[in-house]
């Protein structure tokens, strides 16, 4: 039976000038370096099926993320792990070869599409068949960089796009189309990836620590970090599960849950406004939660992974201004008993077939 799922390849860009200009053994170290960094923060529900050259081949089917926000940022994550290691080994570097020296022409693109594919066992490897498998790698051959002046990049087949909705999560985006053989044209978009990085850089960390924290809630949920923010930072999951009525996005920016972005949460007790100050994309967000009263207070959320359990950690922090009586005892109260139902709420929902977790 056929799967529907996605389709990535990493590739450094700048890979054979390097390797062709520069002494072998540093540029080997260096290119390992950052293929290993890669490897390692390749992880569920990212799928490695095989390797070419530089290029990584990755999948990782289309259950496995309920939220496309997810999806982007996974690949975003992917690259800002890659270009921080790039800017570690030119920081740290006092060596003058070619190699130490070329270091900074060195960067990460992608390429991604969406579309059916069979797992084949062949001994203990499985090899993805069909013919949306061999678009990824034809996409490779591209002029993307000389086109768009674009260095940096994933490039999204018209499928892949449409799937993941990407028009409503990535601004500005470039159209970019090519012709292949046997395939015929594709029409594609250019994400670039280096406004991930900068951002990133530029992200100001506002976190409850543990010691400073008024209510502390701890869970220890079976399942990978992915799986448990998806549930915790779509509203249409997250909502049942703290009992609330409904939850309704109500700035104005558009396009993926970032800083700035403000909830209307409606609760049997109250409503209430929740509205995103820091936001880690699989580790942790923070939110300046408020009640029409006035009184308000920061919340984080931090998932904290060990082997096959992940700890779920909510962190409130006292707020400034006098709070009622017993209410620090009924938030504590009511969050506790939402969030203690995080891993049956998540395996009903991998047993109804709407998360996939392996």
């Amino acid at each position: 039976m056929a799967n529907k799922g996605y389709f990535i390849i990493t590739d450094i860009s700048g890979y054979t000038e390097f390797l062709t200009a520069s002494e072998l053994e540093h540029a080997q170290q260096a290119l390992q370096g950052l293929f290993d960094v890669q490897v390692k923060h390749i992880q569920f529900p990212l799928k490695i099926s095989g390797f070419r050259g530089d290029a990584i081949f990755i999948y990782t089917p289309e259950a496995c993320f309920v939220n496309p926000q997810s999806f982007l940022e996974t690949l975003e994550n992917l690259y800002i792990v890659f270009s921080n290691t790039l800017h570690q080994m030119q920081f740290n570097t006092t060596c003058e070869c070619r190699a130490c020296r070329n270091i900074k022409n060195l960067d990460l693109k992608m390429v991604i599409h969406y579309g059916e594919y069979i797992v084949q066992k062949l001994g203990d490897r499985e090899e993805l068949l069909g013919a949306d498998v061999i678009v990824p790698h034809r996409m490779l051959k591209n002029e993307v960089i000389e086109k768009t002046g674009i260095k940096a990049y994933a490039l999204f087949s018209e499928a892949a796009a449409s799937a993941l909705g990407l028009q409503h999560l990535c601004h500005p985006l470039a159209a970019y189309k090519e012709t292949y053989e046997h395939i015929g044209e594709v029409n594609m978009l250019v994400h670039d990836l280096k406004s991930a990085w900068e951002r990133e850089q530029a992200r100001r960390k506002i976190i409850v620590e543990p010691g400073n924290a008024w209510i502390k809630i701890e869970v220890n949920t079976p399942f990978p970090p992915s799986v448990i923010w998806d549930v915790i930072t779509t509203p249409a999951l997250e909502g049942p599960l703290l009992g609330l009525e409904y939850v309704k996005r109500i700035d104005e920016l558009g396009g993926r849950t970032r800083p700035d972005s403000n909830f209307h949460c409606a609760h049997s007790s109250g409503d209430f406004f929740n509205k995103i100050v820091d936001w880690k994309p699989f580790e942790y967000y923070t939110t300046i939660q408020q009640f029409a009263s006035g009184l308000e207070y920061f919340r984080t959320i931090r998932l904290e992974p060990d082997g096959a359990i992940t700890k779920f950690v909510m962190l409130v922090s006292k707020p400034v201004q006098q709070t009622p009586e017993g209410f620090r005892e009924f938030l504590e109260s009511a969050a506790r008993q939402g969030y203690e139902r995080l891993p049956v709420a998540i395996q009903e929902l991998v047993e109804s077939g709407k998360i996939k977790v392996n």
